[in-house]
């Protein structure tokens, strides 16, 4: 996955991004039973940590648009990479921990068929939206090339108001009713068109990085604030309320966006030299997303192994979280590196032969 043509800035994105990742997975299935009237800053840090999963998402795609904007075709050995990879952490996660945890059968995708073909059950969600945003980007990226600069800004702009500004609106009570809020397909390539402006119209020196990174801070202020207005709220109306600590759980809402594209622009500015020990741990960070979020484990991860919630109420409850998200990035990191040196190895000697094979058959099948 890892491109040696980058630079350590965007690589050190990708490890802040998947830390994001982490630090909401956390979150979110750690069970936190905080009372809807507790004003606590643990409740308050708890709800900032659910700003961060979306966030750390549309880095990374934004990311591909960036990179593989001007790309001319598909690689298969590279579809082929991702789908070995994948799939090794599904067998191997489960048959680690098939013995240990109730519910690994009754679903298609718990027998060995669903698991060959996880990428039509539905669980794994993010790189199978990315594999069919991958296939579709040669014929996108002529598209965008085509357009010029103004005609590029119209169209994320239009795009934008229909699947980040309507939607957005629909979650207040009593603003917006609408069901058009695109799918996380529309949404990656929406995602991928602005880190394709970036690249292509957007090269000149800009500002600092910190007048960027303080930007999505404000965006993080604004959205905490909101937070904190509707906890307020809830404690006398509760029941007029659609969302509470997910408010903002939503990887189109505007200012998740807005944020997501300050950060991105705070990164691209950074000056880092090529650095080995970053591009190594960058390397790792689909891996270490395969392992953490696994369908069948990650409920088991952080409640049965972690108990998180163990220390909601505790003074230590800040330190704590972030030792426990470096030490999953840390131990799945391992883990990822492991199979890179050894299973990815054997697996590629493999798929390279098998992936000029399926170029010609599709030259033959769809000349």
């Amino acid at each position: 996955m890892q491109r040696n043509d980058r630079s350590s800035n965007f690589e050190l994105m990708r490890i802040f991004a998947m830390l994001l990742i982490i630090t909401y997975h956390y979150a979110l299935f750690s069970n936190f039973r905080f009372s809807v009237s507790d004003m606590s800053v643990n409740r308050l840090f708890y709800q900032s940590m659910l700003l961060d999963g979306k966030t750390g998402v549309n880095l990374f795609v934004m990311l591909s648009g960036y990179f593989m904007v001007r790309s001319e075709g598909v690689r298969t050995s590279k579809v082929l990479q991702l789908w070995g990879q994948a799939f090794f952490w599904i067998i191997g996660i489960w048959l680690v921990f098939h013995k240990r945890i109730n519910g690994f059968g009754g679903m298609i995708q718990d027998t060995f068929r669903g698991k060959l073909f996880f990428l039509s059950s539905g669980v794994q969600w993010f790189i199978s939206t990315y594999l069919v945003m991958y296939l579709l980007s040669p014929y996108l990226n002529r598209m965008l090339l085509a357009l010029s600069r103004t005609s590029f800004r119209r169209m994320l702009v239009l795009t934008g108001i229909f699947w980040c500004l309507i939607p957005t609106l629909s979650w207040i009570p009593g603003m917006v009713e609408t069901e058009f809020q695109g799918s996380d397909l529309a949404f990656f390539l929406y995602l991928y068109c602005v880190g394709a402006y970036l690249r292509v119209y957007h090269e000149e020196p800009g500002r600092s990085p910190r007048f960027w990174f303080l930007s999505a801070a404000g965006i993080f202020a604004i959205c905490m604030a909101v937070i904190v207005a509707v906890d307020l709220w809830s404690m006398k109306s509760m029941s007029k309320l659609k969302l509470l600590d997910y408010l903002f759980n939503y990887q189109n809402h505007v200012l998740i966006l807005l944020m997501s594209l300050f950060l991105f622009l705070g990164f691209k500015e950074l000056k880092i030299r090529n650095n080995r020990v970053i591009n190594l741990i960058s390397s790792l960070t689909f891996g270490i997303y395969l392992i953490h979020d696994n369908w069948q484990i990650r409920r088991y991860l952080w409640n049965n192994i972690i108990k998180g919630n163990s220390y909601q109420y505790s003074n230590w409850f800040i330190p704590v979280s972030a030792g426990v998200v470096l030490a999953v990035f840390c131990v799945c990191g391992l883990l990822e590196l492991i199979r890179k040196l050894t299973a990815e190895k054997i697996w590629m000697k493999a798929a390279e032969p098998l992936s000029e094979r399926i170029d010609i058959l599709i030259d033959r099948l769809l000349p």
